[in-house]
């Protein structure tokens, strides 16, 4: 583990951090890897982790990404085969400025998260990426945070348990009209660990569950099929996924609210 805003070896809270710091990663972190039978068992639950914290709570800022871009480094040196993260970037505080669809830099080519997720890609890392929680509407504007817009990565939407698409799941395309998500997952109600714990468990809405759900099956194709490439395990999860459409606001598949479908 690493810590890469304070530059130390401790992913836990930090005297610096916010109270709430601890919240979000360790809900995600369980949902991917958790093994508590009776409560809760994830999916990849008997890999090995390596943990990178990136987000500082109290602000946004460019560094985060920078923070960000170094932690996949640091994961891809590491030999990591999958990364689940459940984080994204749109706009900044002031001064820094954002990223947007309409001035075309969702384009997977112009965030620095971005640049890097797809640089891991094309050295035989399984990115996958939540979409973000910005909500969908028939504008045909993409509403997704970067990482998610890059190139040879898995971008993750959410839906229901019942198999509908989350009110809050992100939209593509991409800037430059790539269709985005790649697959979407159960994002509503998914059970995880919540602190201070230890024993204690709820249930929590968005892309950032729906991710590590992804993640997880990631890995364990790779565990039956370890041969196989980035591209070759998107497209393996594409492919098996149920097609996921409304008869009028998305009536063919893909499409730019749920993808090639929900994972098998």
């Amino acid at each position: 583990e690493y810590d890469f805003v304070f530059g130390d070896s401790v992913t836990a809270n930090e005297p610096a951090d916010a109270a709430d710091q601890d919240f979000h990663g360790t809900l995600v972190f369980s949902v991917l890897g958790g093994y508590r039978p009776g409560n809760l068992i994830g999916p990849a639950f008997d890999a090995e982790f390596l943990l990178g914290k990136t987000e500082y709570l109290p602000s946004e800022t460019r560094q985060e990404e920078d923070n960000w871009a170094a932690g996949i480094e640091w994961m891809e040196n590491l030999g990591v085969d999958v990364v689940s993260s459940s984080l994204g970037y749109n706009t900044f505080d002031p001064p820094d400025s954002g990223y947007y669809w309409l001035r075309g830099e969702l384009d997977g080519r112009t965030s620095i998260t971005a640049r890097a997720a797809t640089r891991a890609a094309r050295l035989g890392v399984v990115v996958c990426t939540a979409m973000g929680n910005e909500g969908n509407d028939d504008s045909g504007i993409g509403t997704m945070l970067t990482p998610a817009d890059a190139d040879s990565i898995i971008s993750v939407g959410a839906v229901s348990f019942a198999h509908d698409l989350a009110l809050f799941s992100s939209q593509g395309p991409t800037s430059d009209l790539r269709i985005k998500p790649d697959v979407v997952a159960p994002g509503i109600a998914v059970l995880g660990a919540l602190v201070p714990g230890p024993d204690l468990y709820g249930v929590q809405n968005g892309t950032s569950l729906a991710t590590p759900l992804v993640a997880g099956a990631a890995a364990l194709l790779l565990c039956a099929r370890p041969e196989l490439t980035p591209l070759q395990v998107r497209s393996a999860l594409r492919s098996t996924a149920t097609p996921i459409t409304h008869p009028t606001r998305f009536p063919t598949s893909p499409n730019s609210f749920t993808g090639w479908g929900e994972i098998d």
